[in-house]
């Protein structure tokens, strides 16, 4: 699959304000969580085009938090109307990226939001909803000392690959030992399926591009690996380039957001 990164980010950055204008607060549940699924991926491919074609890491975290903001503000919002939250598992890249950002707080203000429950009506798969409560602990416990053992232990039972609930454990455990060679075996199997989806003709471009090079859960992992003080050897891994893994210096404002819920802190 050829793709042409730089119309990508012009597509989302014109669907972007559009979006923002037309999402409003009294729009019926299903359709307003599709607009800001969309709105969360055009921030997305903004963010992966700007470090692919340009190299910039501060626009990159500054989208990816646009994209987890967003989504917080989604499940606010949906809270405050008694509806049921979206899937967990649809929130997971902009979970994964705000992580990946080290944007701690808003990290923790999606994080504690997620659906406590699989979706199993809107076609969420059990190990789909696992992994995702399973990361959303993972960043509860990283900033607040929450416990997450239950959440990896229903990871466990409905993995079909040991390498998702040992990174888990590793990551609570503090266990370099562990975690690196999970994490190998996780970045095999994430580029096993990223090449095989690359040579189908199946996938959107718009809801793929921004995955095709990188991934955003393996930076996230490594995220929290550091903050978590595990000794990480000076690797380079595919899919993880070393400009998505700089400090985020460039405080995000808050900007770009529809118009639910409540705001945030920057």
């Amino acid at each position: 699959m050829e793709i042409d990164f730089a119309l990508l980010r012009e597509n989302a950055g014109a669907a972007v304000p559009v979006l923002i204008s037309h999402i409003a607060p009294d729009t019926e549940r299903d359709r307003l969580v599709e607009e800001v699924r969309e709105l969360c991926r055009c921030f997305v491919n903004i963010a992966a085009a700007t470090l692919l074609l340009e190299g910039r890491s501060q626009p990159f975290f500054l989208n990816l938090c646009r994209a987890a903001e967003n989504w917080r503000r989604l499940l606010v919002h949906l809270e405050q109307r008694q509806q049921p939250p979206p899937p967990a598992s649809w929130g997971l890249t902009p979970l994964a990226g705000v992580v990946a950002a080290g944007h701690w707080e808003l990290a923790t203000r999606v994080a504690e939001r997620l659906s406590a429950h699989r979706r199993k009506e809107e076609g969420e798969y059990a190990v789909e909803f696992a992994w995702a409560s399973a990361l959303g602990g993972l960043v509860l416990h990283a900033a607040r000392g929450e416990d997450p053992t239950s959440r990896i232990q229903e990871l466990a039972r409905v993995s079909r690959e040991e390498c998702w609930p040992t990174l888990a454990r590793a990551l609570v455990d503090g266990d370099s030992a562990a975690f690196l060679p999970a994490f190998a075996d996780a970045h095999a199997l994430h580029e096993a399926r990223t090449e095989k989806l690359a040579r189908g003709f199946t996938q959107r471009e718009d809801r793929f591009a921004a995955h095709r090079y990188l991934w955003f859960e393996g930076l996230a992992l490594l995220r929290l690996a550091r903050k978590r003080g595990l000794d990480l050897p000076a690797e380079r891994h595919h899919y993880c380039p070393p400009l998505a893994q700089a400090p985020m210096t460039e405080p995000y404002q808050g900007d770009w957001v529809a118009r639910l819920g409540q705001s945030s802190v920057t």
